[in-house]
């Protein structure tokens, strides 16, 4: 019994050096265990990234998770970072996208959620733009003010939500340098 507590006591330290995944959303902050304005340095952790695109000292990474055994298409996370202020070398978290289920807000939102449950919560949020993902039509509605947006397929109460978004607060996503309806669309 010494030995087991022994060893658990050398362990515990390294243990505290990792975050438990964590599935709540938080507008204009956080979507899990990303952080915006965390170091772009801080996305090692989610290992090579399946696809990504950059220009301009901007940059969208992708990262998919494997296919549901029930079929469909993977869940993704998409990430952008930028520049933080006048120093091009330091590049941070501006945008997390995630297309999975598991992650929510605390109202209980989440990817799936029908819009009118969106609006109930959130009201008639203006939509900020639309693009295509593997050739269907997506809507994005922003709460640019709160730092939160939904991705649906339709602009039909009845339409379902197909991504939540996380930005910076007062910074609409529609407007970044890399937009995101161009990134999705290159995916193949």
């Amino acid at each position: 019994m010494r030995s087991f507590l022994r060893l658990a006591a050398c362990l515990l330290p390294l243990l505290a050096f990792t975050a438990a995944p964590n599935a709540l959303v938080v507008p204009g902050r956080s979507l899990g265990n990303l952080t915006l304005g965390a170091t772009a340095t801080t996305l090692a952790a989610l290992g090579r990234p399946t696809f990504g695109d950059a220009a301009m000292q901007k940059a969208w990474s992708t990262w998919r998770g494997s296919r549901p055994a029930t079929g469909g298409t993977p869940t993704q996370l998409d990430v952008y970072t930028a520049p933080a202020g006048p120093d091009v070398d330091h590049h941070t978290v501006q945008v997390v996208r995630a297309t999975s289920p598991w992650f929510h807000l605390v109202n209980g939102l989440r990817p799936g959620a029908r819009l009118s449950a969106i609006r109930q919560v959130y009201g008639q949020l203006p939509l900020a733009t639309t693009y295509r993902v593997a050739g269907r039509p997506r809507y994005l509605y922003d709460d640019v003010q709160r730092g939160v947006a939904f991705e649906t397929d339709g602009p039909a109460s009845s339409s379902r939500c197909q991504a939540v978004l996380v930005h910076l607060p007062g910074q609409a996503i529609a407007k970044a340098a890399l937009p995101l309806g161009v990134y999705l669309q290159e995916q193949r």
